[in-house]
């Protein structure tokens, strides 16, 4: 039986952006595209393919804003400088798989680099050192720029990436960011980057949608967590952003044992594995659920069963729902679940197995384009399980 009559699949408003439904394809790393600079027909494949599964909206792997030159201070803002060549054939090819789906853009750095602060993580001892704040400044121009350019590209708007152990999401992190100057110490120090790069943006670009994907917990000792984050988000809303995407984790916390997380540290630690039971789905809904707010709140993190969905959305804490791996696995998922076709859930054994072909790729310089190993290459699957089970014994220093 269709479900056409479900909330999920009604319109929806981010902005000034009008969506088909209430279905997202979250941001998914598109690494073969990244090394090279250059768009490829197999991943505009992947998009094309994604937009006719029946996503209201898409938004890209995460997409540079400063090369390693700008980071290092050797040169000034040019967008040629960081752009993904022919990136204007993935709008053409979205567009013309589906006009009525949204394309977001997820930005970042793009590039190590300076952090806010030296803080304690089992990947370094002493760690990279905190930015000057000249380079603040820099960063703040690199990212509201890149943002203008991207709306000149066509996309639909743009998502500043702040979660996972990205800089931005150092930033907003107490236990990440230990800045006792204006950018660090108090939740409004911490949210004021965000704050200046959305407002700098909004110079040239008025009311282009700018959203952003954070952290509701960081799973970290001192960090983002249940009670502290309605703050935080209060503070990211009041800096002029049209949605917040609420997720989780930094992967430091992957050196605490699956007893204090709650769930299996593997990489990454936003992506949980073992979700076979229903309570052990839609995992950051209870931060979502704390907030209450004037923008549109989009949920990730372990949605698998459409029916489960529907309710999420009927109790009005979440206005979308987005999902990663089971598009990887299944990009027609919103479809069949529209149509009623093959019950209410995934065939996404939620395995990570697709991060070993982003992270490893054995056997090739470059990583192919993102797909779903255990459908695909059944030996590889059992090396990217070993991979997943020894990750944390090989990479983590105690």
């Amino acid at each position: 039986m269709r479900r056409d009559d479900y909330k999920i699949f009604s319109p929806g408003r981010i902005g000034k952006l009008t969506l088909p439904n209430r279905l997202v394809r979250s941001a998914t790393w598109d690494p073969c595209i990244l090394g090279p600079r250059q768009m490829s027909d197999e991943v505009l494949e992947v998009y094309r393919n994604v937009a006719r599964g029946g996503v209201g909206m898409i938004i890209t792997g995460d997409l540079p804003s400063m090369s390693a030159a700008m980071v290092a201070g050797e040169a000034p803002y040019a967008y040629e400088d960081v752009r993904i060549a022919g990136l204007s054939r993935l709008v053409e090819t979205v567009r013309a798989a589906a006009p009525d789906c949204k394309l977001i853009a997820q930005l970042s750095r793009g590039e190590p680099g300076p952090l806010p602060s030296r803080f304690p993580s089992p990947f370094w001892e002493e760690g990279p050192r905190p930015l000057t704040l000249v380079e603040i400044q820099t960063l703040i121009g690199c990212l509201a720029e890149t943002i203008y350019w991207l709306r000149e590209e066509g996309f639909d708007g743009v998502q500043l990436h702040a979660a996972h152990g990205t800089l931005l999401s150092f930033f907003l992190s107490p236990y990440t960011n230990r800045r006792d100057d204006a950018y660090g110490g108090s939740v409004q120090n911490r949210a004021r980057v965000v704050r200046e790069i959305v407002a700098r943006a909004r110079e040239k670009v008025g009311d282009f949608p700018i959203l952003i994907k954070m952290n509701g917990t960081d799973y970290l000792e001192g960090g983002i967590d249940l009670a502290t984050f309605p703050a935080l988000a209060r503070e990211i809303a009041g800096a002029g952003i049209d949605a917040i995407e609420v997720s989780g984790g930094m992967w430091e916390c992957l050196a605490r044992p699956e007893e204090a997380l709650g769930f299996r540290p593997v990489p990454a630690p936003e992506s949980h594995t073992r979700l076979h039971k229903p309570e052990a789905q839609s995992y950051f809904l209870p931060y979502a659920e704390r907030l209450d707010l004037n923008i549109p709140l989009i949920l990730v993190g372990g949605n698998r069963d459409v029916e489960r969905l529907e309710a999420i959305l009927q109790a009005g804490r979440v206005d979308f729902i987005s999902l990663c791996r089971p598009l990887i696995s299944e990009p027609d998922l919103p479809r069949r679940w529209r149509e009623g076709r093959g019950g209410s859930g995934t065939d996404c054994i939620s395995c990570n197995a697709c991060l070993y072909d982003m992270y490893e790729h054995p056997g090739q310089e470059t990583p192919d384009v993102v797909t779903c190993v255990f459908k695909r290459d059944k030996a590889k699957y059992k090396d990217s399980q070993r991979w997943l089970a020894n990750w944390v014994e090989e990479n983590i220093v105690r």
